[in-house]
């Protein structure tokens, strides 16, 4: 008997239909997966280095500070040498192809963040710089203050507080994490000096700290938990105690792992010439 003949009605395959479809089939499902992992993968780096900046790739220098110091104004005039009108970051800006000015153009760029400065928005910041920073690529923390605010108790206890819980992160790694004080707005008849910044730091700084540590105390007392439990924190909240272990009545910033300098600038101004020397100094070693 002879085999039936193929047809060409609606709903009906061919032979040589269906050997041409499962020729092709498999190589076109292997292109689509492709195409959505490639396409899975640009969206994680977009997303990932839009909010993990810092933990991003290549060294890198951060720049922190409250709300209104002037570090969008700073990352501008880095970035691109000149100054612009900014208003208060939602996000972080970053580039990854920074140079400092007297470096070869042959030294590898870095990664330059600004961070905002919003007390709801700095977690952030703490999580990644804890990455960072375990990855030894963090080569400098710009912490930028409004110098000509500082003679006002509330804003420079805010930016005491800041500081404090930056520091608590740089203290973690052997030799801690450079940080620079860029004294901000210095030009102005109500600046206070990088001298008298760093004493009035130092005092608020103490005070930060006495106050968590009898916070701390207090909990352990009511037997919710003990000081042993201060290492293994979280990031924010804590005593977190820095300097030497304690040491009671002062706080030097001198007793630190992290090395702390305070140096007098303007954005405005364009004087930002010493912070700019600092920043090189770290970028080779």
């Amino acid at each position: 008997m002879s085999a039936p003949p193929e047809t060409d009605e609606p709903g009906h395959l061919t032979s040589q239909e269906t050997v041409s479809t499962s020729g092709y089939g498999v190589p076109g499902y292997i292109l689509s997966v492709g195409l959505l992992i490639i396409t899975a993968y640009f969206a994680y780096e977009l997303i990932y280095r839009r909010t993990k900046g810092v933990a991003a790739g290549g060294p890198r220098f951060i720049i922190a500070g409250p709300s209104g110091s002037g570090k969008t104004a700073l990352f501008t005039l880095l970035r691109y040498g000149k100054k612009s009108t900014t208003l208060p970051s939602v996000e972080q800006n970053l580039t990854t192809k920074f140079r400092l000015p007297n470096l070869p153009d042959t030294t590898k760029p870095f990664v330059l963040v600004d961070t905002p400065g919003h007390q709801k928005l700095r977690h952030g910041l703490f999580s990644a710089l804890q990455t960072a920073q375990a990855a030894r690529t963090v080569h400098g923390v710009l912490y930028v203050v409004d110098a000509s605010a500082m003679s006002r108790p509330e804003r420079l206890r805010e930016a005491a507080e800041y500081m404090y819980d930056i520091l608590r992160i740089t203290e973690r790694v052997r030799g801690g994490t450079d940080m620079l004080v860029a004294a901000n707005k210095s030009e102005l008849f109500t600046a206070v000096p990088a001298k008298r910044l760093r004493t009035l730091l130092e005092t608020e700084l103490y005070k930060i700290r006495e106050s968590r540590a009898k916070s701390v105390s207090k909990v352990a007392a009511d037997g919710e938990k003990d000081d042993s439990d201060d290492d293994n924190e979280d990031i924010v909240g804590g005593s977190g105690w820095l300097g030497k272990r304690g040491e009671k009545g002062s706080f030097k910033l001198e007793d630190l792992e992290t090395e702390v300098t305070v140096l007098d600038g303007s954005v405005d101004s364009g004087k930002i010439d010493a912070w700019i020397g600092w920043m090189e100094e770290r970028a080779v070693n």
